[in-house]
């Protein structure tokens, strides 16, 4: 798709007051850069998590939604804050968030006594530590719609790679972990109000365009020099799928890496597909008592340490 194609189809799928509203977020990301490049930083990354939703009404009431949780987005945004990463984080606006989803898998009852207790448990304890000590490298930028996520993808993406000067210097990676919904309906087609129930509802969706070509190209025009990954995730449910899926991503959107996971085992392993080695998958599974999300982002940094360190051996 090209960068024309997508406006149009934002155009024509988003309100005035919407587009907006959100285009604000290229101020704060500059500024947010700024703060971080004054400061030690390894890197920066932008992490898109959680899943998107389909309105069916302008007004909206119903939707259908591509869900996810967003934990392995949250939990990898969490391994680059702890190495000196900075990160903005395209989070569905309902989906965990990183540092705060240790209190997410409590149940009331634990909540309540979690927050009576005299001395907290290690685990919420490690989880506000590292916030109070990490919590300003992190923008969290929301959204709940498709559209609303393929305008923040462009936006965000635009303003790290293109605009902020600052971070030029900086190796960057965007990790699109997010759950993106295949099916819309056109703004042109909504019904304005509330669709009546008790009569059946029979509805045609269209396919959402794959923007993440065009997103790619500009990506990995921003720098020559400097390392720009992009990273995709793949989830299936047959293993064969899996693999053709995982390839067809990594050489479509000319990926840096596809992360394959199948929904039947996702927690437990995933399988690496790296360009230019798509004949080596490499998989993962997850280290007894340790993060599996850390062991995920470890993989990606020692491929930047590598390429940083090539290409300052080519300039001398």
């Amino acid at each position: 798709m090209s960068g024309e194609n997508l406006s149009r189809f934002l155009m024509e799928n988003m309100t005035t007051a919407s587009m907006a509203k959100l285009q604000q977020w290229s101020t704060k990301l500059l500024e947010f850069a700024h703060y971080v490049s004054e400061r030690p930083c390894k890197g920066m990354a932008l992490v898109t998590s959680g899943g998107t939703a389909v309105p069916i009404e302008v007004n909206s009431v119903r939707y259908l939604s591509n869900f996810s949780s967003g934990g392995r987005g949250a939990g990898m945004v969490e391994a680059l804050l702890q190495r000196g990463w900075a990160c903005v984080f395209l989070y569905h606006e309902h989906s965990s968030r990183p540092f705060r989803r240790n209190l997410d898998y409590l149940s009331t009852e634990q909540l309540f006594a979690e927050l009576a207790a005299p001395v907290r448990s290690p685990n919420i304890v490690a989880a506000m530590q590292a916030y109070e000590r990490l919590g300003d490298r992190i923008l969290y930028v929301p959204f709940n719609t498709v559209t609303e996520y393929l305008f923040l993808l462009q936006l965000l993406s635009e303003v790290m790679g293109h605009r902020a000067e600052c971070l030029k210097s900086l190796p960057m990676m965007l990790i699109a972990a997010a759950a993106v919904s295949d099916y819309f309906i056109p703004l042109s087609r909504m019904s304005t109000h509330k669709i009546s129930g008790g009569d059946g509802l029979h509805v045609h969706f269209e396919n959402v365009p794959k923007a993440l070509d065009f997103i790619s190209e500009r990506w990995h025009l921003s720098s020559a020099t400097v390392p720009r990954y992009l990273i995709t995730f793949k989830l299936e449910t047959e293993e064969e799928a899996l693999k053709k899926k995982a390839l067809e991503n990594l050489f479509k959107y000319k990926c840096d890496a596809v992360v394959a996971n199948m929904l039947q085992n996702y927690r437990e392993r995933v399988v690496l597909y790296w360009k230019r080695e798509e004949h080596q998958p490499v998989p993962l599974l997850r280290p007894e008592g340790g993060s599996f999300e850390a062991l995920i982002v470890d993989a990606f940094l020692e491929r930047i340490e590598k390429e940083t360190s090539k290409n300052a051996e080519s300039i001398q």
